[in-house]
């Protein structure tokens, strides 16, 4: 509706109602024991770490059920691996353009590098009307054994390896943490502990660091309405995002909520694909619209998009399986890479 439509489009975050985006400890799934019981513990202690272990599936459930985002905390990403990658890019960034473009996207075959402002190409979905206004770099997994399309070289500078350096163990920490929150997520829809985990072996990830211009940056003289990035879903899996600073809003009971940024915290949010796959499995995940609006400073944003494995199969295990949940999509896919690449 038209109603609905300007809702989307217009609206100030709310920020009384952040609450309604809950925390998540990953403490208990970072721990691949956590579900054996140690004969040697206490029976106290090992109660206690099944107590945990079940509590973060159950708010991961209540999330994905609800909001779609959540933060994590205990994720396992240090501050200095993570405070190193922000200043990397915000150096990167800070550069003039020209030395920006020899790194530019346009010079890989899998579009990895730096997009400027004037490209637009950065979301898998465009917001009709709207330009992003933010500048990005990607990166992504190069090596794997299958056959992959989606895997493949990145560039860097070559005159230092100051970048690489600094992303790569970030990139590295935040997909660890990704498991740990697909283990939770398989638990919380009640499919097999490590149904995700055996689909998540070589995955097909991509880390896409981000700047958003300051209001004052961004370009008038056009007839486009510019946006830090335009209402839309993420298409993939899981995405895990760190930020600097306000901008991000979720789109939650009819209204924009804000998401701020949380020191030490990641957040997380489920795509297109983990609501399909839930389907398959008679629960309705939620991939949540979400956007960024520009401030009166730029913002910066580490955000990795974790997929399964290029051929993993998405069917689910017939005891899991169900038909009781309205499909959006009556569609099949014969595996995890033919869903990103339709």
């Amino acid at each position: 509706s038209s109603a609905m439509e300007k809702n989307l489009m217009s609206g100030h975050a709310l920020l009384d109602r952040v609450s309604e985006i809950p925390t998540v400890s990953l403490s208990a799934l970072l721990d691949p024991g956590s579900l054996e019981m140690d004969v040697d513990a206490s029976s106290e202690s090992s109660s206690s770490s099944t107590n945990l272990l079940y509590e973060a599936v159950a708010s991961i459930r209540h999330a994905c059920l609800t909001v779609g985002f959540f933060y994590i905390k205990d994720h396992g990403v240090s501050d200095a691996v993570m405070q190193n990658a922000f200043d990397a890019i915000k150096k990167f960034f800070a550069q003039p353009t020209e030395e920006k473009r020899r790194l530019d996207a346009t010079q890989s075959p899998l579009y990895r590098g730096y997009n400027a402002i004037e490209d637009g190409k950065h979301n898998c979905k465009r917001t009709e009307g709207y330009r992003d206004a933010k500048e990005s770099f990607v990166i992504g997994m190069t090596e794997q054994h299958g056959s992959s399309p989606m895997h493949g070289a990145n560039q860097w500078p070559e005159e230092n390896d100051e970048l690489k350096s600094a992303i790569e163990p970030y990139f590295e920490a935040v997909r660890k943490s990704a498991r740990a929150v697909a283990r939770g997520l398989a638990m919380a829809i009640d499919l097999p502990e490590n149904y995700f985990l055996e689909r998540l072996r070589e995955p097909v990830a991509q880390m896409v660091m981000l700047r958003y211009q300051a209001l004052h940056e961004v370009a008038t003289n056009s007839e486009d309405k510019w946006l830090g990035c335009g209402p839309h879903t993420d298409c993939g899996f899981l995405t895990l995002l760190a930020q600097d600073s306000q901008g991000l809003d979720v789109f939650t009971g009819g209204e924009w909520v804000c998401a701020p940024s949380k020191p030490g915290h990641l957040l997380v949010n489920l795509g297109d694909m983990a609501a399909y796959w839930s389907e398959k499995a008679s629960v309705k995940l939620k991939s949540t619209l979400h956007r960024v609006t520009n401030g009166s400073h730029a913002r910066h944003s580490l955000v990795v998009f974790m997929n399964p494995d290029f051929e993993a199969s998405m069917d689910i295990p017939d005891e899991h399986a169900g038909d009781s949940v309205e499909r959006k999509s009556s569609r099949e896919y014969r595996s995890a890479g033919h869903y990103l690449l339709s």
